[in-house]
């Protein structure tokens, strides 16, 4: 397994509600022989886009460091597997079921119900909301405000429905493919603001030198899982290591290194909320 550099991502502190309590996060890790690779010695995890700031740093083939790729080479070490190979798949294959023969993903996936029909699903790993990115100095106080922006969302999402139904806002949103695209749409005044889950525009804003912000948040639990495909014998032992890496802390201390979040806390701080009920 490749040694990395890690540079800490700074003091941008959020505290946020995760949703697994620690009682129900105390389970054992199941022993690595219970984890049963595609590839030997080699944990093979399939993400939708590298680079993707605090979450895959470098490239596919020589990353660098990240949230999700230092959670996968947690979970290679607990299974005793040397190595950690990354494959881009598109996010669209991704949650529809499409893995690109990975052993799982790690891609800022929501579980859900129509996702389930194609996926198997761990517990979540990191607690998000969404949340809207914009240009330092952009003041988004309530709803109103919201559905006069010109908005970007990634057509593949969880979030895309949620700012078409519940949003509404008076434009069409700029539908894009990725991440990356919804972040550079909104560097470039193409829209007003883009909506992304908060520990991705979290590490987004932080990056960004001052130049990008949030705005503020909606409550919407949109929590991220590892993603497995459908009837995978090794569901429970990822599940389990997810678990065990909340309750002993290491999920907190990588959120916080790489995306400047706290998940122990219990509220949600310095990201306003924007309501969209009276």
């Amino acid at each position: 397994m490749r040694t990395v550099t890690r540079a800490t991502t700074g003091a941008f502190a959020i505290l946020v509600l995760f949703a697994c309590s620690l009682s129900a996060c105390g389970s054992k890790v199941a022993a690595s022989g219970d984890f049963h690779p595609e590839q030997p010695g080699t944990l093979t995890v399939a993400t939708s886009e590298v680079p993707l700031t605090g979450f895959w740093e470098g490239t596919a083939a020589y990353p660098t460091g990240g949230f999700e790729y230092e959670l996968a080479r947690e979970l290679a070490k607990r299974f005793d597997l040397e190595h950690v190979k990354v494959v881009v798949v598109p996010f669209g294959d991704i949650v529809s079921g499409d893995l690109g023969g990975a052993d799982l993903g790690l891609s800022d996936i929501t579980a859900t119900s129509e996702r389930e029909k194609v996926l198997d699903f761990t517990g979540p790993y990191l607690p998000a909301t969404p949340a809207v990115l914009v240009r330092s100095g952009t003041d988004v106080p309530d709803l109103k405000t919201a559905q006069q922006l010109r908005w970007a969302v990634g057509k593949s999402t969880t979030l895309r429905s949620y700012l078409e139904d519940t949003i509404q806002p008076n434009d069409q949103p700029l539908l894009t493919s990725s991440r990356r695209e919804t972040v550079a749409a909104v560097e470039s005044h193409r829209v007003d603001a883009g909506l992304l889950d908060l520990p991705v525009a979290s590490a987004t804003a932080h990056a960004s030198g001052g130049k990008l912000s949030i705005a503020g948040q909606f409550d919407l639990n949109d929590d991220i899982s590892a993603a497995l495909p459908q009837g995978s014998d090794n569901t429970d032992a990822v599940d389990s290591a997810i678990r065990a890496f909340i309750a002993d802390g290491t999920i907190g201390s990588l959120a916080h290194e790489w995306l400047g979040l706290n998940t122990d806390g219990t509220s949600v701080e310095d990201v306003p909320l924007i309501r969209t009920e009276s």
